[in-house]
Parts: C-alpha cells; sequence; structure tokens
C-alpha cells in the first residue's frame, strides 16, 4: 500500500493535495483528464485504507501522513466537484501535456471535443455518473467511514437514481453495445442533467452495466434508500429471468463478465454486515424482515448462518458457525432492550452491553469467545423460541 501511494504521489498527485489531477486510465477504456469523484474516491478509499493498515501496525507518523492528504482531498472535492446534486468532472486539458512528459507516453495525437475546445475527446465533464461514488461504496462494505460529506453522498445517490434510472428504454437511443433495451428496465451510465454533453463523450456512456446497477444498489441500501435499491435490483434481474437471456450470464463486455459479482454487496447492505479482523469485531443489523431474519455470512477462518428474531417482549441473535472458527471480542446487534444474556452453545459466556452509537447495541465478551463448527453464540433478551 505505501509503494502505491507513493507512486500515485509521483504521477496523479505530485502536490499530496488529496486530489488526483492528472491522465487518469479508468474502465471505460478511456483517460480521463482532471479531478473528478469516481477515481478520486477509490483514491480517498486507498488513503484511509493506508492510515488503518498503518496504525494497526504501530506506524503512527505514516498514519498521519495518510489522514492528513486525506481529509486535504476530502475538502477540496466536496468543495471544487459538488454542484449542489452530484460530483462533476473538472477537465484539464493540460493533463494530457504532463502525462507526455513525465511517462514518456505520446498523448499529441489526443482528438479534441468537436463541441468544446477546452475539452478532449471522451470525458465526463458535467456528467452525473451512475458510478461516481464506486470509491465511497467500497468504503462503506469495509467501514471505513465517510469520505466525502454524509449528506452530499446521500444527495448524490438521490441524483443518480432519479437522472439515470429508466423504469423503460423505449425512448432511449444507444449507438453503442446493447444490454438492456425496449420495454426493459435499466441503469444509464452516465446523463447530463443540466446539458452540456460533450460531442464525444465517453463511448460507454449511453449503455447499461448490471455491475454498476448492483454497486448503486447497495450503496442506496447502505444509506437507507431501500425501496429504490430494490428497484434497480428488480429491472437487472428482470432482463435476465431465462426469457430473454441466460439467467446465469449477466452480460457486459463478454459473456459471464465478473463485475456483476457485485451483487454480493447486496446482501452486505441488506444486513448491514461488518467484520473487522483485527479488531475481532463483528456486526450485523438487518434492513429488511427484522423480526424473523437470516442470512449467509463469510469471514476469513469460518462461514456460516447470521439469524434474528425480535417481538415486543424481546429478541434474539444468533451467530452459527458452519465451518472453520470465529473468535469474537465484540458484537453490534441492531437490537437495544433490556440488558442481554450472552450464550455459547447453551452455555452462558460473560460480556458487557451498551448502546451502540448508530443505533442498537455492542456486547464486548472478555475473555473473547471462540465459535467453532457447530457451535452458536447467541445473545438473547427474553427467552428463545
Amino acid at each position: 500500500m505505501r509503494l502505491a501511494l507513493e507512486y500515485a504521489w509521483q504521477y496523479w498527485d505530485r502536490d499530496r493535495d488529496g486530489v488526483m489531477e492528472g491522465v487518469q486510465h479508468n474502465t471505460y477504456d478511456i483517460e480521463f483528464y482532471g479531478p473528478n469523484a469516481m477515481l478520486g474516491s477509490y483514491y480517498l478509499g486507498a488513503l484511509r485504507a493506508a492510515e488503518a493498515m498503518a496504525r494497526h501496525l504501530g506506524d503512527d507518523e505514516a498514519a498521519a501522513v495518510y489522514r492528513s492528504v486525506f481529509e486535504s482531498g476530502r475538502a477540496k472535492i466536496d468543495q471544487s466537484l459538488y454542484n449542489g446534486e452530484y460530483y462533476v468532472q473538472e477537465v484539464r486539458l493540460e493533463a494530457a501535456e504532463h502525462a507526455s512528459h513525465d511517462l514518456g507516453v505520446s498523448y499529441g495525437g489526443f482528438a479534441i471535443d468537436p463541441d468544446n475546445p477546452q475539452y478532449p475527446k471522451y470525458q465526463a465533464g458535467q456528467a452525473c455518473l451512475s458510478d461516481q461514488l464506486i470509491g465511497q461504496w467500497l468504503a462503506r462494505t469495509v467501514h471505513l467511514g465517510d469520505l466525502f460529506d454524509p449528506a452530499h453522498v446521500r444527495q448524490t445517490l438521490q441524483s443518480i437514481f432519479h437522472h439515470n434510472w429508466r423504469r423503460t428504454l423505449t425512448r432511449h437511443a444507444n449507438p453503442q453495445r446493447i444490454y438492456a433495451l425496449h420495454d426493459e428496465a435499466g441503469l444509464l451510465i452516465a446523463t447530463w442533467p443540466r446539458g452540456e454533453r460533450p460531442g464525444l463523450p465517453f463511448v460507454y456512456a449511453d449503455e447499461v452495466w448490471c455491475g454498476i446497477e448492483y454497486q448503486v444498489a447497495s450503496h442506496l441500501i447502505y444509506e437507507g434508500f431501500l425501496l429504490e435499491g430494490l428497484c434497480i435490483v428488480k429491472g437487472a434481474r428482470d432482463r435476465y429471468t431465462g426469457v430473454r437471456r441466460n439467467p446465469w450470464d449477466e452480460l457486459e463486455c463478454g459473456h459471464h463478465y465478473a463485475r456483476s459479482l457485485a451483487s454480493y454487496a447486496l446482501l452486505l447492505a441488506v444486513c448491514d454486515f461488518g467484520y473487522s479482523a483485527p479488531r475481532q469485531a463483528l456486526r450485523f443489523a438487518p434492513q429488511v424482515y427484522a423480526d424473523d431474519f437470516a442470512c449467509f455470512f463469510s469471514v476469513d477462518g469460518a462461514w456460516g448462518m447470521l439469524k434474528q428474531q425480535q417481538s415486543a417482549a424481546g429478541g434474539w441473535t444468533a451467530v452459527e458457525v458452519l465451518a472453520g472458527t470465529l473468535t469474537l471480542r465484540e458484537m453490534t446487534v441492531a437490537l437495544a432492550f433490556a440488558p442481554p444474556q450472552s450464550a455459547l452453545d447453551g452455555q452462558a459466556v460473560p460480556s458487557v452491553a451498551r448502546p451502540a452509537a448508530d443505533g442498537g447495541t455492542t456486547v464486548t465478551f472478555d475473555p473473547p469467545v471462540t465459535v467453532r463448527a457447530g457451535e452458536a453464540l447467541v445473545i438473547a433478551w427474553g427467552p428463545i423460541t
């Protein structure tokens, strides 16, 4: 991680202000010239991850550096790229010239956008990109916290759904590859709600990609927009029922394309699952069917089931390990009644409960509890039914 960030400081963020100004290749198979939230959020997420790893390893000096660059970049991107609805790209024509000099690659032949002499071709500019918060989404799934202003993130997700979601694509014109069409629903990769669409935008802008749909849907669910998130999921899956397409082959650039594996984040979001191996801490807070919920979980060293039941009289949460071993010092659950009792495989274990910062209850085990295959750790308020 240290070497990766040092490389970024050499070529993309030479002044270490937390904003990548240079030429940035991306998943659209083109280069963005200038600051943008999509790649910028990846960078900010990397800085936060590096900080967390450095602190765990006792390198507080490096952690402080990463934190300082992160805070600078976070503030500058929120200030300069957020337009009140979503984040945009600041196109910098001179970025190509710097890249040509620094990387020894010739960018002298890149074309200028026919509608704007200040734009190279294939830029996003003032677009509302569906995956503009992809780094924030990744940070959310691993509980690294807010990369941008939380209010801006929520508004941006709402804007993406409002501007880019189509309940029908009947009137949508797409000159590129067709993955959704006619009466089908889909999330467009980009729109230009305020105009200023480049004459030659990046080539995939009008397409629909399942992987980005799942990314945005799970992020919406994380932020509390459950219905909007599930609406996008339904639209994607309705295209793959077996009538028009193979239900096991969510097509993008090729068959069985890997990006659609972003759908796994839907499971994490719906149960608000989080796990920290260094802290030996697990979090579980179902967002649907909270009265009677069960789902699969998998972490390093163990996998099994998470379960929750609740009623007016009380409730319980259980971690059932089906393979491997899981050691926990702390567990945060959604339920919040009177102080609970904790038991491992039917035997009481010492625990202390306190209100969690964002609701629910955090239970601390001292000594830590190790749950082995075939065993269950139960936190209960009242009888287990």
